[in-house]
This record gives C-alpha cells, structure tokens and sequence, in this order.
C-alpha cells in the first residue's frame, strides 16, 4: 500500500527527511503462488476501472451472494485536489484514506499524520463516497501497536471525526518496509499477532470498528488471525486474477496500477490508484442482522445521492449518526443501487437497502422512507482475545504448554549450546517438528512438557526451547 517518498513536514521540523518506502507487499503474497484452485466454483467479476493488470478477476464461491462494492485506497500519494465527485461517476463508492504513519526507521518509533487526509476525507464526504481510514503501522510489538492506535484516534478526534462519521473501520496497515533496514525485519508472529490485537483494542475501546489490512503472505506468517476479536474486519491484498489467502477476508486489494477519472497522483497529474472489491453479504444484511428489509424504493437521482430513512427498534425511532450511518452504493445516476446502513454506539449489523433510481419521481419528492427495520443490539462486551500481557507467564515443571512459532532446538539452556539434530529426535518428537531439516525445529501449535526451566528457556523431550524474549512470547 505504502509505495512513495515519505516526506516530514510542518514547523517543528527544521529538516526535510526523504524516504523511499520498499514494501514486501509488492512482492511476496501479492503473486500467485500456485494455480487456481477449485476455479470450478468460482465466478467472475470484472474491475470497473482501467489498467487494473486482469480483464477479469475471479472470486471465491463463498462470495457468490454477496454485493460486490468498489472502492480505492489513498494517502498522501495521492494529490489533495482530487475530485472525488469524478471519481463517484466512475464507480468508486468507499475511499479508505491514511489517517497517520510510521516510520519504518531501526529507531524509536516515530509517528506522523498524513497531511492531506483532512482534505481528501472532506472531498469524499461531500461527494456521497463513504469513508474509512488506515494507519500505515511498523509496530513491533502490543505496547508500539497501541501506540500507533492511540496517535491515529487522537488525530481523528482533533479533526471532529467520529465512529459516526466513518462507513468503514480503522484499519492497521501491516506490512514489511525497508528490507534489512527496515525496524520490523525479524519480526515474530507472536509480536506481530501482539501489535495486532493490541491496535485493534485501543480501535475498539474508542468506539471505532477495528480492522487489518495485509498482504497474503503477510496474514499466512505474521498474523495468527484466530486470535483476533470476530468484529475485527480483513482486508487481504493479492495483486493477481484471484486472492488465494485462506482468511476471512471482506476486502481485495486487487491492484495499485488503476486509472480512475477525478483521482491524481502527488504530482496533480492522473497516476497509479489502490483499488478493492468489498463483498458485503445479502443474506446475512437480510436475514442475522437485519429483519423486515424495506423492499426496493424508488427515488429520484437527486434524492438517491443521500437517502434518509426512519429506523426502529421495536417502537423506538434510532437516530442517524448516533445509532447507525448511511452510506450509498451505485446510487448517483438512474438505475438500480443500494442504500448501506451500518449500525454504530449500542448497535451492531449492517443492512442492504435496494434503491430503484428514477430521473424523477411522482409525487412529493421526498427522500425520507420509513421502513420497519431492526438493526442487532450490540452485545456491550469487549472483543479482546489475547492479553498483551503475555510476558507474565510463569513456566512450572510437569506441565504442558502450546508452541506459538518455528522453535530451534538446543542442547542445552541458550543459544550459545548446538542445535538438536531431527534424526537424534524420538519418532513422537520427530512428528512435533518441520520436516526435511537437519535440525530440530518445533512447529507452531505442538503441545511439549515442560522437564525443567532455567530463565527464559525451557527443557522438552530432546532439548531445550527459547520460551520468550521481552514482549515475544513463544510458548504458552
């Protein structure tokens, strides 16, 4: 996602600092990795816009009912003079935009605001395009995740943008940059998952839906998405006909080569555009979140561009912005779109309202419709799965623990002791391991019983395992 110079700007600065952002993301888990598989149920949809790199994109059978939505993501990459009321004609209905940044330097972590945002976010606003943001995250660890989470919802507040103002969620933008030089090179996919979770909290405690954005490989080796809150929302990166990630996604980044009318790059000139599909199930609107959908409504163009609606909760009237917001899908010219009401504060859920589109309509015009709809009462409870606290756990001898990574084997307490050879292993330690290496090395998931600790290290059947290291945790 991240893919120009990273310029420090404003009067604290006395320097300008160039930076040229490398991202894995470009590289691996945006490639196909094998053929397509079960391409029998798959089914096609193309991309609305030009230069995409695929004439046709196919998706997953599971996406077959859904409402397929089109959309862009931006940063400052992209020029604050773009016309977001161009870019609705040519089909883009959700803007996710770079709220702030890190800077993916070995040093301390260093946080900066996107300063185009603000204008980007007012122009897709005015427009009838519905909106989500991102962080741009190079957090090594909970404590830096919750950091960087912290800094994006200050800055949202301080601009008056609340969770009723947002259509889509917070999303961390987890990816690789820099290469070897790059502060996260090394990572762990327990410190990872960490960052992760702990970023999604902090989103959620302020009131804002939570959600990840990564690329294949990234979400397959970093993130241990079973971990993760289920209200946190996947967005998957795959540049290719098809995404092959095997995460729940509701997002594809398809591409970063689009061109799209209005949409300019830094220089005020038409460049290179993210684009993404966003799968929003039918069913589920219709049927578990939402009862009695209104039937298709026919509006006029002009009342379609920001439909208004009276919601219920039994005989409750629920209020627009504090209860849930409304969004439009392919609403903007005569035909057939959609209304997207999404529940926010005490309610949950989403629902797909059908829209008939008219030049004009008999009658008063009017764009308030009334319909018996029931968004789902949200529960309350904190969606926090991992404790950030991990570093507490105390190992006692006799008992049995979970491997969270790819463990060496060592001979003795330290990784001064040689590596265990895998033939020296016993057929049942053999199959805890990853084969076709010479050394022992434990998989992700075994369960091991601890024969005695010294320190961070613990001994198992056949040698000894490294169980956490500062914030990393290993074993639990």
């Amino acid at each position: 996602m991240e893919k120009r110079i990273i310029r420090k700007k404003g009067k604290r600065f006395l320097s300008t600092v160039l930076v040229m952002v490398m991202t894995l993301g470009l590289v691996a888990g945006l490639i196909p990795v094998t053929g397509p598989a079960n391409a029998a149920s798959e089914f096609k949809y193309a991309s609305p816009f030009k230069k995409t790199g695929y004439s046709t994109y196919y998706h997953k059978a599971q996406y077959t009912d859904n409402l397929i939505v089109n959309g862009v993501d931006i940063s400052d990459w992209q020029s604050k003079k773009c016309r977001f009321d161009d870019a609705k004609k040519a089909g883009v209905d959700f803007a996710i935009m770079r709220v702030t940044y890190s800077s993916y330097g070995k040093k301390k972590l260093s946080l900066y605001i996107d300063e185009k945002f603000a204008t980007q976010y007012s122009n897709a606003k005015d427009n009838g395009v519905m909106t989500g943001v991102y962080v741009f995250s190079q957090a090594t660890s909970a404590a830096e995740g919750k950091k960087e989470a912290t800094f994006a919802i200050n800055r949202l507040k301080e601009l008056g943008i609340g969770p009723e103002d947002l259509n889509l969620p917070v999303y961390m933008d987890y990816e690789f940059a820099g290469g070897i030089l790059g502060r996260m090179h090394g990572l762990k996919r327990t410190a990872a998952t960490n960052a992760a979770v702990a970023f999604c909290n902090t989103v959620k405690d302020a009131g804002y839906q939570p959600g990840i954005y990564a690329n294949t490989t990234f979400f397959s080796s970093y993130i241990t998405t079973s971990q993760l809150a289920p209200d946190v929302d996947l967005w998957c990166a795959q540049y290719y006909s098809r995404n092959q990630s095997a995460v729940d996604y509701s997002k594809w980044q398809y591409s970063s080569s689009a061109r799209i009318d209005g949409l300019l790059s830094f220089t005020g000139l038409p460049g290179n555009i993210d684009v993404n599909f966003w799968y929003l199930n039918k069913e589920e609107a219709s049927s578990q979140d939402v009862t009695k959908i209104c039937g298709k409504t026919t509006l006029s163009v002009s009342d379609a561009a920001a439909p208004k609606f009276k919601l219920y909760n039994g005989s409750t009237l629920l209020k627009e912005g504090v209860d849930y917001t409304v969004g439009g899908i392919r609403n903007n010219a005569v035909g057939n779109g959609y209304a997207y009401i999404k529940g926010i504060g005490s309610y949950g859920g989403y629902a797909l309202i059908p829209l008939k589109i008219a030049k004009k309509t008999k009658g008063k015009a009017t764009n308030e419709i009334k319909c018996a709809n029931y968004l789902t009462k949200a529960s309350g409870e904190k969606s926090e799965y991992l404790s950030t606290a991990v570093s507490k756990i105390t190992y006692v001898k006799g008992n049995t623990y979970v491997v969270q990574d790819y463990l060496n084997m060592r001979k003795g307490a330290g990784t001064k002791y040689n590596k265990v050879l895998r033939s020296k292993l016993s057929k049942t330690m053999k199959k805890k391991t990853a084969s076709g290496n010479k050394y022992a090395i434990l998989k992700p998931g075994e369960k091991v019983k601890c024969l005695k600790v010294s320190g961070d290290w613990m001994k198992i059947s056949g040698g000894w395992i490294c169980c956490r290291m500062e914030d990393e945790v290993y074993v639990k």
